[in-house]
């Protein structure tokens, strides 16, 4: 998440890109933790556990979310996933992919 953040702060993404992160915390929580980390998106609450799993991503240990990156093209289909994610280098890996997914007509 703060790769993303750092990349939007720096270059940002093509326009029309929304960037949106998830987890099973509470919306108090969340939004705790976006501004500890100055987050400039939106982070989802689902604490009731319905799109995790329903995503199929939740965690073999619980009451949580994988880490896993859905890219959605214009058109609402998903156009790539990405699991698992190691954090270093995802951000610019996912930039990357979605400045040609903006490139396609």
């Amino acid at each position: 998440m703060c790769g993303f953040r750092d990349l939007l702060n720096a270059q940002g993404f093509p326009a029309g890109t929304v960037v949106l992160g998830a987890s099973a915390d509470t919306v108090e929580l969340n939004q705790k933790f976006a501004d500890k980390n100055e987050y400039p998106f939106a982070l989802l609450s689902d604490s009731q556990m319905k799109l995790i799993p329903a995503l199929g991503i939740q965690h073999p240990k619980g009451k949580m979310a994988q880490r896993v990156t859905f890219l959605v093209g214009k058109d609402g289909k998903i156009a790539k996933i990405y699991d698992p994610v190691s954090p270093k280098g995802h951000a610019d890996q996912v930039a990357k992919d979605v400045k040609e997914l903006s490139a396609k007509k």
